[in-house]
This record gives structure tokens, sequence and C-alpha cells, in this order.
């Protein structure tokens, strides 16, 4: 049985109890079953989790179907669910507002959406969860593993409660994303599934879940299902937009990610998260100049933010403007902890050699300079290869192929790549990356 079968749980709605896993509606008098088709399933659990929030007809698209449908369709389906739950004049489900979409028209106290596992949450792990959050928020090595220690510890101290597998999972999920190996996404997937199981109605635990299907098993129709999920129970959930954007742009489908992307950056405006992740699906998809406008947008935010810099650099340098790209980048580098003359002797390799001499400097530094940040291979490879040194820039992806990189699912769309592609020892590199399927 699928996780997605063993963690929805059945509850009331109105005169009804509501089996998911079944697509079965009970009548609560009487105890006549009707059958639901699951589109009409997935609607239901749409209204039942908005908490009488007016859902629009694209957020409704969204959830249920994740492609583009007709006006008339989504009114048929309306339509239709309102038939199944047996509306009435006296007895309504379903209000329509027009040219604003539609509302859950009834008081609905027992829906999806309301759980509240926080309001529950034992003293002691709670602490321990906050603890791990607040060392989650950092980038860095040891915060990641140090977040990891406070939420097994949560788990250890109440491994009933969700919010601290869900924080597990997202703890293993942010080391894996980050270059660290041994197993971490089967671990994650593992916790994910146990905060599914103990609270079917938690939209971050079906988001990292999401997330870990992804990057674990590389499937995108099982990690869409689950983040689709997430966002019928909460359509604001900006980290489940984003790991959607992942998965869209890993299989080149660059439309829907900037989508996601976007959409993530609208609920959490003031996240470089969000923004980070819009850059680096606008600069996969080779939108150079909105890469750019997305850049300054997130230095308006932070004027220090290194990747912010960086990525802009890039841009520019695809774009055309090299002068200003090679400026961005050595600004982003100096943002990392790279001293001054360092810097300046980048700037006159730069100036003597032109970008080629710049990034070939850049990877020597990457390879050599361990304290000051941690470089990834693919960092270094997409040096080597502006540098014009593909033997230099192959054994770097090898090398991160062998680590199983999560940003190598990307590979088939990087920019950074093309000089690259003609080589014969691209198809036999493509042959080793695990891409999403």
């Amino acid at each position: 049985m699928s996780p997605q079968a063993l963690s929805e749980q059945p509850f009331e709605f109105g005169d009804w109890r509501v089996e998911p896993a079944r697509g079965v509606l009970t009548a609560l008098e009487g105890g006549a079953e009707t059958r639901i088709e699951p589109r009409l399933m997935d609607l239901l659990l749409l209204f039942a989790g908005s908490a009488g929030r007016v859902l629009g007809k694209q957020e409704i698209i969204d959830g249920v179907w994740g492609r583009v449908v007709g006006d008339d369709t989504l009114a048929a389906t309306v339509s239709r669910l309102r038939a199944a739950l047996g509306e009435t004049p006296e007895r309504r489900y379903i209000e329509t507002l027009p040219k604003r979409g539609y509302r859950l028209a009834m008081a609905q106290d027992a829906s999806p959406g309301a759980a509240r596992a926080e309001a529950k949450a034992p003293t002691k792990a709670a602490a321990l969860a906050a603890q791990g959050r607040a060392a989650l928020a950092s980038p860095y090595p040891a915060s990641q593993a140090q977040a990891r220690l406070y939420f097994e510890a949560a788990v250890r101290e109440a491994p009933g409660w969700a919010p601290g597998h869900v924080g597990l999972a997202q703890a293993l999920s942010a080391q894996h994303l980050a270059g660290a190996g041994g197993g971490l996404m089967a671990a994650a997937q593992a916790a994910a599934h146990a905060a599914v199981g103990l609270d079917p109605n938690l939209a971050a635990a079906w988001s990292v879940l999401g997330l870990a299907l992804l990057m674990g098993e590389r499937d995108f129709a099982a990690a869409d299902a689950a983040l689709r999920r997430a966002l019928a129970i909460d359509p604001g959930h900006a980290s489940a937009r984003r790991h959607r954007a992942f998965g869209f742009a890993a299989l080149g489908r660059f439309v829907e990610a900037e989508r996601e992307s976007r959409r993530a950056v609208e609920l959490e405006p003031v996240s470089l998260a969000a923004h980070g992740a819009l850059l680096q699906v606008l600069l996969a998809a080779r939108r150079y100049r909105q890469a750019i406008a997305a850049a300054n947008a997130a230095l308006a935010l932070s004027p220090l933010s290194s990747e912010g810099w960086y990525a802009r650099g890039w841009a520019q340098v695809l774009s055309g403007d090299e002068a200003g790209g090679v400026e961005a980048l050595l600004k982003g580098l100096e943002l990392w902890g790279v001293d001054r003359p360092r810097i300046e002797a980048l700037r006159a390799c730069a100036a003597a050699g032109g970008f080629p001499a710049l990034c070939a400097a850049g990877a020597d530094l990457f390879e050599t300079q361990k304290v000051m940040f941690t470089p990834r291979l693919t960092d270094v490879a997409f040096l080597r290869a502006a540098a014009g040194q593909p033997d230099r820039a192959f054994a770097a992806l090898q090398a991160a192929a062998d680590l199983d990189d999560p940003y190598l699912v990307f590979l088939p769309w990087l920019p950074y790549c093309d000089p690259l592609r003609d080589d014969p020892r691209w198809p036999r590199l493509m042959e080793k990356v695990r891409l999403v399927r």
C-alpha cells in the first residue's frame, strides 16, 4: 500500500464521514456509502482544508489537476462534488463567488487543515524542535548537523509527535542538498513517512516527503503527488512551492518551475531562500535578464548576500556583460571571505586574460581554499568549463557524480556546461548521473 493510502485518515465533513484512502463518503445517518472518483476526493480535501478561505480558480486547478484546464471543466467538477455531497438550498457545502472563486459554505472544524500539532506539542520536545529550527536556519554544515541532533532528541523525547519527525526529515534533506552523503535521503524519507503517518493533516510533512522522494528516488510523479497534497492542505506553504519548482526545473519544465518559484517569493517576500531558488530556475532556463532582475531584488533585501552577487555575476556574463559580471562575481567571493589581496589578484587575472582566466584562477582557489567556505565540485567544474579546461571540468563532474551531488539533476539544462556538451565524454557522464524521471 502506498504511503499516501496509509496516512489518509478518515474525518467528518458535514453530514459525511470521509475516507480518502478508500475514496468513500459514508452518511453519518444511516451509513449509506457513496464512492467518488479520485479527482473529486482531491477537490473535497482542498475545500475541507481551506477553513472557509476563498479559493481562486487557479489555486484549485493547481491543487487538483496540476495542469491547465478550462473554466467549464472546473465548474463541472465542482458541480459533481456538490451532487455527491447531496447539496441542497438548505444544506450548502460550496459557495460560488463570481469572479473570485469558491468557498466552503459550512462551518468545518474537523477538516484536514484543522490540526494544530504545535498546540499539542510536548513541552520538552517542542523546545528541542525550536532549537533545531534555529540551527537549521543557518546554511553552514556544522549548524545543519546540530539541527539534526536537536530533532533526533525531539523524536526520542516524543516519538508520536509529528513535527519532530518533520524537522528531522528537513535537517537530513538540508545535509544532503549541501553535499553530504551517507544515505541521508533514505533516512529523510523514513522520517517524513513517519510524520505523515502520525499526522496526515500536516502540510510540512507532505512537503518534506515530496522533497525526499524527489531527491532520494528521483521520482517526480510520487514527489509531486506529495507536494500537491501539501498544497491542498495549505496553498500558502512556500516550501512546497519551492520543492515543486525544483522538480519541474529538473525535468526542464521551466515555465512551471518559474511559476512555482515566483509564487514562493510572493508568499515569503523577505526569504532569501525563496529568492535564491527563483534565481537558480531563471539561470537554468537561460532567462538572464530576468535572473539579473531577481538577483537585484534579493540584493535589495540583503546587500551582503554572497549568493545573490555570485548568481548575478553569472547572469551578467552569460547575457554578454562580461565586465559587470566579473565585478559581481568578485563581490560574491569577497563576501564569502576571500581576502582583499586575492580579490585583487583575481581582478588582475580577468584584466589580463578575460573571463576564462578569471575562471581558471577561481577554480584553483576553490580547490585549495577549504577553510573560508566549502565549494561544491560542480562549482569547480563550471569554472573549469568556462576556463577552457575540459579535462579538469570532467574530472570534477565525475567526482560529483560519484558523490551523487543533488545539483547534478539540472545537468542537462545548465548553461555553464555548454562548452562540454560536444565532448564524447558527455554522454558517458550523463549515463552515470541519476536524473529525475
